[in-house]
């Protein structure tokens, strides 16, 4: 007989905490929401004259946004913008010129994002294949290794160029012809974060010997592997020759990278 209520009691203990977790227990949770909002990923928004480009933001914390937000062009007349249902912008070039794209959260003014916005005629020319590369710390192998540099310029995000790293360490693209770049993307490595470019100067010369300084980033990171960054600078001079100089990386005995392209834009 006490084994019986003994068995009956758990039972009746086992019911109550069901009911307890499931019905009265239940406990609901606030939607988790956004603390900041960024466009870090766009260095320069470039849209061709004509055309419709989606732009999306991120946030923190990397959740689907809850807030709601409010998009504007500070020049309208540079580009229109419609706000799509999950809080992405498409945006459609309607005139020339530069302005600014910002996005606000509605209920609090602080957590805000811009980024530049450009329209060009065309689409960017990319001439990284008319150059030759040159590197001054080349892979092991050679250049016809596996990961020897012209892997970096083979337009291939599969293929690598793999080198020891040790300051000076820089990229070379040689053109036949002076041209003007004023755009260039990078991929970063399929593996070993240390190995990415951390600091870096874009340099352009006429003769290989004297060199200006056309572009700086510093304490730059990539946030994933094999990402595609796109960087913008002003420039209006043809050079023959255009540097990558690699300042630092991220710590790593080793510097690698999938691609380097180099692009003209277009007016």
């Amino acid at each position: 007989m006490k084994t019986y209520f003994f068995k009956l009691r758990n039972l009746t203990v086992l019911a109550i905490l069901i009911s307890f977790f499931s019905c009265d227990g239940r406990r609901d949770f606030p939607d988790l929401l956004e603390t900041g909002v960024n466009l870090d990923k766009y260095d320069i928004i470039l849209l061709v004259s004509g055309q419709t480009q989606e732009v999306r933001a991120t946030f923190v914390p990397d959740i689907n946004p809850n807030k709601e937000y409010t998009w504007e062009v500070e020049n309208p007349s540079v580009a229109t913008l419609v706000v799509n249902p999950d809080q992405s912008v498409s945006l459609t070039a309607t005139g020339s010129g530069e302005t600014i794209l910002r996005i606000t959260s509605k209920d609090n003014n602080s957590v805000t994002a811009t980024a530049p916005l450009k329209v060009i005629s065309a689409a960017p020319l990319d001439i990284t294949s008319q150059a030759a590369i040159t590197v001054n710390k080349e892979n092991g192998s050679g250049p016809s290794g596996n990961e020897g540099s012209p892997k970096l310029v083979d337009g291939d995000i599969n293929t690598k160029y793999l080198a020891g790293y040790s300051a000076p360490f820089w990229i070379n693209l040689e053109f036949p012809q002076p041209v003007v770049a004023g755009y260039y993307a990078l991929t970063s490595g399929n593996d070993a974060p240390d190995r990415d470019p951390k600091n870096w100067e874009i340099q352009g010369s006429l003769d290989g010997e004297s060199w200006e300084t056309l572009d700086t980033r510093t304490d730059y990171h990539f946030t994933d592997r094999k990402q595609t960054r796109e960087f913008y600078f002003s420039n209006n001079t043809a050079y023959t020759h255009y540097r990558f100089d690699i300042k630092s990386n991220n710590g790593g005995g080793l510097f690698q990278m999938q691609e380097w392209r180099l692009f003209n834009l277009p007016d």
